[in-house]
């Protein structure tokens, strides 16, 4: 599923006891480990799985419940002076700067969670940190509005041990740890699904959206809640990291404080951040490219090579799927002919996914018995040829479909997100397991951060794709149509090199699979 979240909760190894813990903490880890992965409990899962598979769900819920609804609730609450392409202008770029410090906070919170505050302790502050802000999104005031977003990011950055936790509930050779990681996966999708229509469709449609980010808030803070009361029994609860001390939480606290309005400056100067973000992107490929030429190992550079290709394969993806968030929604509000609300297709997404991915899951197993299943770089080039061809369905659409009243039927809108999905499902979930297994030893938990930010860069790109549709002169439908056919041919040309380059690029892995 596209979006912060999700890719937060890609499956990540187990890290090793921290340096300075001290015999006696490890042991007492390693006991607690063993006992929490064989006290088994429905369908023979461990009980702290459950717990963590719950928190999924209304966390998920919140955000995407809220998403569904952000960019229309920001152009017509905080940009109703501008014109109206102006207002979505806005918007689209609100929205594209909340995702990408989204991101980049992750990086900082999964520090802090290794060093400073532990995992447990991470994700329970986090979780109540991010109720608090999705409260504070309801403030009327931009000012006060852009505020509780810059603090919701800052929060969410700290969640991220979440998908370690699920992890750390089996032992290392546990043949049950696969599918529990599986469940996870449905109840993000599930979390991701009901969101949208109770959030966005329901209380936000029925009563102002401002109180759908009250529900979200809600299911945050039932999350919050459910992990409050069980966290002390969650394996690693007694974990003390290297630089944890007495006053590491206030600390933390302080902190989030002092960085709040610095993120609202960004948000509310989208130029800045755009170039922040590149730069720091510049800075991290030059850092790796400095470090193949201090190693001096061939076979580790062309492995870099090959994750730089298909890190740049992966933010063209998200770039065009992200347009769901912000495009697509206002297109579906304001053009699209439908018996329902237009934040459902919000839910489009995670109801595919939720149907599709064991189909894929099974497929991919069928082929390679074969000798028939695509490389990881041919997958890439498929995912992108799939989120390019959902664009030509909207442009064939906005062509022939739409009526005098400027809309067209929701079912081209359904058929885009259908192949955005499938061209996910091909790319998204073996991404992260191939940064781990290309970078260095040395480098992979920098390689996975600079993995996760290139989401952010995505975010950023994809704010300045929206951006465009809100500007041609001939007409707010011609802007889509123009943009979306752009999208279609730049797309396809695209994926056809990565599929054209797919043998050179497995050469360049150098037996990675």
């Amino acid at each position: 599923m596209g979006g912060a979240f999700v890719a937060f909760f890609a499956p990540r190894p187990n890290p090793p006891p921290q340096a300075g813990e001290g015999e006696i903490a490890m042991t007492y880890r390693a006991e607690f480990d063993e006992v929490a992965s064989t006290r088994a409990g429905w369908l023979g899962h461990p009980r702290g799985l459950w717990l963590l598979l719950a928190v999924t769900v209304g966390l998920n819920f919140a955000f995407y419940g809220f998403r569904a609804f952000l960019a229309p609730y920001a152009a017509d609450a905080f940009f109703a002076g501008l014109p109206k392409a102006a207002a979505m202008q806005q918007a689209d770029l609100l929205v594209a700067g909340f995702g990408t410090l989204t991101y980049a906070t992750a990086i900082l919170g999964g520090w802090i969670a290794d060093n400073v505050l532990g995992e447990v302790q991470a994700l329970r502050i986090s979780l109540w940190m991010t109720a608090l802000g999705l409260l504070g999104l309801a403030w009327p005031s931009r000012e006060g509005f852009t505020l509780a977003l810059s603090f919701f990011v800052l929060a969410a950055g700290l969640g991220i041990p979440l998908t370690v936790l699920v992890g750390r509930n089996y032992a290392a050779a546990d043949p049950r740890r696969d599918a529990g990681y599986t469940l996870f996966y449905l109840a993000i999708n599930l979390g991701g699904f009901i969101g949208p229509p109770l959030c966005a469709a329901w209380i936000g449609g029925h009563y102002g959206y401002r109180w759908g980010f009250i529900a979200a808030a809600a299911g945050m803070a039932v999350s919050a809640l459910l992990f409050e009361l069980r966290h002390r029994r969650m394996p690693g609860a007694h974990d003390r990291p290297p630089l944890h001390r007495a006053w590491s939480l206030p600390a933390v606290l302080a902190g989030t404080l002092a960085l709040v309005y610095p993120c609202a400056l960004l948000l509310a100067h989208p130029d800045a951040l755009h170039v922040a973000v590149y730069v720091l992107m510049a800075l991290m490929v030059l850092y790796f490219v400095l470090r193949c030429l201090r190693r001096g190992d061939p076979v580790q550079s062309q492995r870099y090579i090959a994750m730089l290709l298909l890190f740049v394969a992966m933010v063209l993806f998200w770039a065009w799927s992200l347009q769901g968030a912000t495009s697509l929604n206002f297109f579906a509000r304001d053009h699209v002919r439908a018996p329902f609300d237009y934040s459902w297709f919000q839910s489009a997404n995670p109801l595919y996914i939720l149907f599709l991915a064991p189909v894929l899951a099974l497929l991919w197993p069928w082929l390679d018995k074969r000798g028939s299943n695509p490389s990881t770089p041919a997958k890439f080039g498929i995912g992108l040829l799939l989120v390019a061809l959902s664009y030509g369905v909207m442009a064939y659409a906005i062509h022939t479909l739409v009526g005098p009243d400027g809309r067209m039927p929701w079912w081209p809108l359904a058929l885009n997100y259908l192949l955005s999905t499938l061209g996910e499902l091909a790319l998204s979930p073996i991404g992260y397991a191939m940064i781990g297994k290309l970078a260095a030893p040395e480098d992979a938990s920098l390689a996975m951060g600079g993995w996760f930010f290139g989401v952010g860069v995505s975010y950023d790109l994809s704010g300045r794709i929206a951006a465009m549709t809100t500007v041609d002169p001939a007409g707010a439908i011609a802007g889509y149509a123009h943009v979306y056919a752009l999208l279609l041919w730049s797309g396809c040309a695209i994926a056809l090199v990565y599929l054209l380059a797919a043998r050179w690029i497995v050469k360049l892995m150098h037996g990675v699979r």
